[in-house]
């Protein structure tokens, strides 16, 4: 397996999505290339909801779908759920309008979501939309809306611990480590062994801080220090000759209606980083 460091030292990118608000502005149609598009406003949209009394609690979120340009006419766009969504339209939700409007001389239009309370359980589901329509553009698209009951979602530390499912889709991992606490602060959790293939684990067990009750009461924010966790790694092959292998949570969160991690790990060694990578723990 040939693992290739990143040498650049520093690279940002940045994508920006306008969001269409000000109806007074000028917009770049499509980066210059001379076609208008409609785009949802945002990627991702999360609804968590506490059942204050049966059959009573619904919580509502706004959809906007926006146009690069202003029409002398109503233009409407039908919403499409996907298969993928694990939420049910009448079931988890239910929107005003399956069709977006937006007015004559306006940028943006708008449907409302609402989450039906009572019929979300345990385990969070989520809603994929995607805008049915040749003027969408692809990194717009596609919006997902999360839904969840928090008062259904209690927390437990041994929650945290055990054996967990690991994979990591970009740095083409996956398999199954244990989890544990630290005894004396249970938001102290380690990683004993090393969620990569081939190499010897030297002992050191990679640690995750807990913040608790991060962003409402749905997950616990989480980061940790560098930690090396193999001497080298030359048992991925010859060509592969890199000294002190090292993990650091730089962010994450854990999911616990869900019950897993979310780990952005960065990946280094002392010739110089891998990058970070995406790994999800799942028990």
């Amino acid at each position: 397996m040939k693992k290739y460091i990143i040498l650049i030292c520093s690279f940002v990118v940045a994508i920006g999505m306008t969001t269409c608000l000000d109806e007074g502005m000028d917009f770049d149609t499509n980066g210059g290339k001379g076609k208008d598009f409609v785009h949802f406003n945002v990627k991702e949209l999360g609804i968590s909801c506490e059942l204050v009394e049966v059959n009573t609690a619904l919580h509502s979120r706004t959809i906007l779908v926006s146009s690069t340009f202003k029409s002398d006419a109503a233009r409407s766009y039908t919403l499409a759920l996907s298969p993928s969504s694990s939420a049910v339209d009448g079931k988890h939700f239910t929107l005003s309008s399956k069709t977006v409007t937006i007015p004559a001389g306006q940028h943006t239009g708008s449907v409302t979501l609402t989450v039906i309370s009572e019929n979300l359980l345990k385990k969070a589901v989520e809603a994929v939309f995607t805008i049915n329509s040749d003027e969408a553009i692809s990194w717009g698209n596609t919006l997902k809306v999360a839904m969840n009951r928090y008062d259904l979602c209690d927390f437990a530390p041994s929650m945290l611990v055990g054996k967990f499912n690991y994979e990591s889709k970009t740095w083409a991992e996956m398999g199954s480590l244990t989890l544990e606490a630290d005894p004396d602060d249970p938001y102290k959790i380690y990683i004993l062994g090393i969620p990569t293939e081939g190499l010897t684990w030297n002992g050191n067990k990679i640690l995750l801080n807990l913040e608790p009750w991060a962003e409402g009461k749905t997950q616990l924010a989480l980061s940790g220090p560098k930690t090396i966790v193999a001497v080298d790694t030359h048992q991925w092959g010859p060509d592969d000759t890199y000294d002190d292998f090292a993990f650091e949570a730089l962010s994450g969160y854990y999911r616990i209606c869900e019950e897993d991690f979310i780990i952005n790990f960065r990946l280094s060694v002392k010739q110089g980083t891998f990058g970070t990578y995406a790994f999800t723990f799942k028990k």
